[in-house]
């Protein structure tokens, strides 16, 4: 017998706590727009981008939650982990995506150094996490169209 879903329009936030400076900039920018549109979220918070992988995936399994938003910043540093992570973590949700039916939004930041990171997720900035939330929404409401 199929689970069922226990709520509907239910959005879970996954925050990596790694680089925590900015994924929490991130967390407060999706959270004020997920509040402003009164929509239902669930915050949890993992080690790592690494850990967001396996994290969603178990989410996903819950059968609870109608989108993923994914939270994580990979700020390169002078060894080739940076490139590492970004690939492990990019073909995680590939996978994720081409294997699953509830959308996951990447909101994975990959950049270069701190500032570029900061840049992308200062509230007073382009924060990113409002776009996170935006796509989410947009990505419930498509889905449930079909």
């Amino acid at each position: 017998m199929p689970i069922t879903k226990l709520y509907f329009n239910m959005i879970a936030i996954i925050k990596a706590n790694f680089n925590a400076t900015i994924t929490d900039l991130l967390l407060a920018g999706c959270v004020d727009e997920l509040d402003a549109r009164q929509e239902k979220y669930a915050i949890f918070e993992c080690a790592g981008a690494v850990e967001t992988v396996v994290f969603a995936n178990r989410v996903i399994e819950t059968n609870q939650y109608d989108a993923v938003i994914v939270i994580g910043a990979i700020i390169k540093g002078d060894t080739d982990h940076y490139e590492y992570v970004c690939q492990y973590v990019t073909h995680g949700f590939a996978t994720i995506a081409a294997t699953r039916l509830t959308p996951v939004i990447f909101g994975i930041l990959t950049t270069q150094n701190e500032s570029l990171a900061y840049e992308r997720a200062a509230v007073d900035k382009m924060n990113k996490g409002q776009e996170f939330a935006t796509t989410a929404i947009e990505m419930v409401h498509s889905f449930k169209k079909i």
